[in-house]
């Protein structure tokens, strides 16, 4: 098996500028006219591998892009850009949201809900065990990541309404069949309650029933017939964040779909008969199993090739869901029989240059090289580990 290093795959030409390729931690000011006024922009700049676009992280953590033919002035200052506090952050999400939203502070996440406070905690403690679980998991495989120091961000909406109001302009059309995704714009996951506990309090109470206790509550969610979906939407966005926010995965850079969605399936296996509702990472998920094996069975798996030169198979509408199947079932098989080139793979996606691309030939031999065999070979291989799993 053929060592893999950077070094095999610069020579196609790839361009890499260090783990973490940022101009400076000094702040950048860039003076911009945007819809005929001139404004003034703060935040540092990172390396973009797009000639005609800046991208600027501010102190909230958002990635801004900004047109080069936009900026009408340069400069830079001497001082640090120190990023927003919790407090600030919190200011900031009032502002935005209004009054009719509350926050809820973890130890690592500032939510911000229109949706009862219990369903938020326990959003809060579900993440908190995500993000412990997520560290222990790579910790252990010396995966050598580093946790943002900064709060991460979740919004969660009480309805599909409540969600729909906020998120058009990133979804667009597709925004109805969403339950919730992670942006790596503005670095936030956005959710709603799927098991509508909102209604159902208010229900009840117009009924005369009193709600009960948070567990009480927090039970109605998890013996819902959305839990399960409901459980997977939240570990499996919050899996997204946590990726890129831990120097594992570049934000706006390069990143195969195959490896991002189906990391975040392998983690979001649900387990209702826990109290949180989840408990386990790398658990066989059985829906995607059930399907991966269905398409099997009726050869109707996506090519391999596709999967790995190409992201177009996780955007269309009818091969979307065999591709986050194919995902999880690649994933699942790599992490238990190739750990150390699976880590070695994940080691190259830091090296990325936001908003550069990458042509189909790039991605394969990433991927050959990283595994040391052909798409083929991993290919077959999978099949059989498969077949007697």
């Amino acid at each position: 098996m053929r060592a893999f290093s950077a070094r095999n795959v610069m020579a196609l030409g790839l361009l890499f500028v260090g783990f973490w390729p940022m101009a400076s931690e000094a702040v950048d000011k860039l003076r911009v006219e945007s819809h005929g006024e001139v404004v003034l922009l703060e935040g540092r700049l990172w390396d973009s591998g797009d000639p005609t676009r800046l991208l600027l992280q501010r102190a909230d953590n958002r990635l801004q892009k900004v047109e080069v033919t936009d900026v009408l002035e340069r400069s830079k200052d001497a001082t640090r850009l120190v990023m927003h506090s919790r407090a600030q952050l919190t200011a900031a999400l009032k502002q935005e949201f209004g009054d009719n939203f509350q926050i809820h502070a973890t130890s690592h996440y500032v939510i911000c809900f229109n949706t009862v406070p219990e369903y938020a905690r326990w959003v809060g403690s579900l993440l908190e065990r995500l993000y412990r679980g997520f560290y222990g998991h790579w910790d252990k495989r010396r995966a050598a990541l580093t946790p943002s120091t900064a709060p991460l961000v979740v919004v969660i909406h009480r309805n599909q309404q409540s969600f729909l109001k906020h998120v058009e302009g990133d979804l667009g059309e597709t925004a109805e069949f969403i339950p919730g995704y992670y942006n790596q714009e503005s670095n936030r996951v956005n959710l709603y309650d799927l098991s509508r506990l909102s209604e159902r309090q208010e229900q009840l109470a117009v009924q005369g029933v009193r709600s009960g206790s948070p567990a009480v509550q927090i039970q109605r969610v998890l013996d819902h017939p959305t839990a399960e979906r409901n459980v997977a939407t939240i570990i499996h966005e919050g899996t997204h964040q946590l990726c890129f926010n831990s120097g594992m995965m570049r934000r706006l850079s390069y990143t195969p779909l195959w490896l991002s969605e189906g990391m975040a399936i392998y983690f979001e296996t649900p387990q209702l008969s826990s109290p949180k509702g989840w408990t386990t990472i790398g658990g066989i998920n059985r829906y995607s199993l059930n399907y991966y094996k269905l398409l099997e069975r009726d050869g109707k798996l996506l090519k391999f090739d596709e999967i790995i030169s190409s992201d177009d198979v996780f955007r269309s509408g009818k091969t979307v869901r065999a591709a986050y199947a194919q995902s999880w079932a690649l994933n699942y098989f790599l992490q238990k029989t190739k750990p150390q080139q699976y880590q070695d793979f994940l080691k190259l996606q830091r090296l990325h240059v936001p908003l550069q691309q990458l042509s189909a030939k790039q991605r394969q031999v990433m991927f050959t090289e990283a595994f040391g065999a052909s798409l083929t070979q991993i290919e077959n291989q999978m099949r059989v580990y498969f077949s007697k799993l």
